[in-house]
């Protein structure tokens, strides 16, 4: 998607869909592919590959195995997703959503944070317990994989990362134990765009705390926010914690010393944020604007039409809602979809939204780590406000991404 969001040490795993019980949802039992090819790690046709990575760094991490059993259609509504009682990540097709189908599994041990660099390629992060890594793409039609870069002994965030909306462009963060930088990866070249102060060891707060890169919809402009670097820190030259820079020229078109759990729009270039005001906004046009003055939504999520963000939001009990915003509306307020104990919420397409379900903490303790989840997972329906059971365990990613719809 056109951005990533993550909380340190713990990559935000947020969720995709297959369900049943609607008209027309997608049903409980639809068909893996049984003719499935795989093969090993390959570089990449140009003009897709980056530049190579420097052949004396460090030794990549093993890449996932892939199998893919069906053609993709490049106009195809795609989710990343595990299911439930099957093993792997699936990419499922649910443009008929009657009909879903897995088309690829991707499985290997460490990976996480999967996204859909184009309809056709998945990029995923192999990490280990030393904080060794590597991103690697994956191209389905040919079944090919490439590595994109790799790292040894990070610190705090090599996990963070997202493609621009043509899938040309790279954002993403590294860290060592000095510094926090901020880079652009393309077939130019590697630009570091920032450097930030180094993260200090503390406890985090997955309501609270943030970090996030992405690309506006109309391709303009790449952003950055992240909570633990770059404010109390007490090195002068450190970057500010959120930045928006200017693609063409690198130039920082906006900055603030905080600010968190950010987001762009489905369309142009219009920014969503969370600051001690409420929700706020940025466009190069208008600046910043108050949009929903004391709400503290926590990773919000655009859908790909432009028309509305949702979020989670906590509830003052230990527990989550989730909500969304209608961007359509004047003035804009949250929308509560459910009252019941719930998070991780996600578009599918425009309409559908996937979000797991916690155990209610006046029946569960709830202590440091937030409510544990049911295991239960569902599907809610923008149009008639109903929710139905999912099979989708987690999801990762949809396509089409906000500016590729």
């Amino acid at each position: 998607m056109a951005y990533v969001r993550a909380v340190v040490l713990a990559p935000v795993l947020v969720a995709l869909c297959a369900c049943t019980g609607l008209p027309g949802a997608v049903a409980l039992d639809s068909p893996t592919p049984s003719s499935l090819a795989s093969t090993p790690p390959s570089p990449l046709p140009s003009p897709l590959a980056f530049p190579s990575p420097n052949p004396s760094g460090p030794a990549p991490l093993q890449a996932a195995r892939l199998t893919c059993g069906s053609a993709i259609s490049p106009i195809a509504n795609l989710t990343l997703v595990t299911l439930r009682g099957e093993t792997g990540v699936k990419v499922r097709d649910i443009s008929d959503l009657s009909q879903p189908i897995s088309l690829c599994s991707l499985n290997g041990a460490g990976t996480s944070d999967f996204r859909f660099r184009t309809a056709t390629q998945v990029s995923y992060v192999v990490s280990d317990a030393a904080g060794a890594g590597a991103l690697y793409l994956a191209d389905l039609p040919s079944k090919r994989t490439s590595l994109v870069r790799s790292w040894t002994g990070g610190a705090y965030a090599d996990w963070v990362y997202a493609w621009s909306p043509d899938g040309k462009t790279l954002s993403y963060l590294s860290s060592t134990a000095d510094a926090l930088t901020w880079h652009l990866l393309s077939a130019a070249g590697d630009v570091t765009l920032s450097r930030l102060a180094p993260v200090p060891g503390r406890d985090v707060s997955s309501d609270n705390d943030d970090a996030m890169t992405g690309f506006s919809a109309d391709g303009q402009y790449v952003a950055l926010e992240q909570t633990f670097s770059g404010t109390d820190t007490g090195v002068p030259s450190a970057a500010p914690a959120f930045q928006v820079v200017r693609l063409s020229d690198h130039k920082l078109e906006y900055s603030r010393r905080n600010g968190s759990m950010a987001t762009w729009s489905g369309s142009g270039a219009h920014l969503y944020f969370r600051t001690v005001a409420g929700v706020e906004s940025w466009d190069p046009k208008a600046g910043v604007q108050l949009v929903v003055p004391g709400l503290e939504w926590i990773r919000p999520w655009p859908s790909a039409d432009g028309l509305r963000i949702v979020y989670t939001a906590a509830d003052g009990t230990g527990n989550h809602h989730v909500g969304y915003l209608r961007l359509t509306d004047q003035p804009i307020a949250g929308n509560v979809l459910s009252f019941q104990p719930r998070t991780n919420a996600v578009f599918l397409n425009s309409t559908l939204v996937w979000y797991a379900e916690e155990a209610s903490c006046a029946q569960t303790q709830c202590g440091i780590g937030g409510p544990p989840l049911t295991g239960r997972t569902l599907l809610h329906d923008l149009i008639t406000g109903t929710d139905e059971p999912s099979v989708d365990v987690s999801v990762f990613d949809s396509w089409p991404h906000v500016g590729a719809a």
